[in-house]
């Protein structure tokens, strides 16, 4: 299983790091559906006061993941 994980991250810690911040984006930027399925609708402004609007940081996650798998296939590219 973990052979399977490090090949679809092409054996990059950086790559899977980028995988980690856009599904955590997808989440923050979809949390009043997460709320409603799990029955807390005052989820999103329980997260509203610890870290601000959701959906804002979402994009802003999944931008700065999608930033850093982009530049990191790059080098690799660049690399082989």
């Amino acid at each position: 299983m973990i052979g399977r994980i490090r090949a679809f991250c092409l054996h990059s810690l950086t790559i899977a790091w980028g995988y980690l911040l856009a599904i955590t984006g997808c989440v923050m930027a979809f949390i009043d559906n997460i709320g409603d399925a799990l029955g807390d609708p005052a989820l999103r402004d329980q997260l509203g006061v610890a870290i601000g609007d959701a959906k804002t940081t979402g994009r802003i996650l999944l931008g700065i993941s999608l930033v850093t798998i982009l530049v990191r296939l790059r080098s690799l590219k660049k690399a082989g």
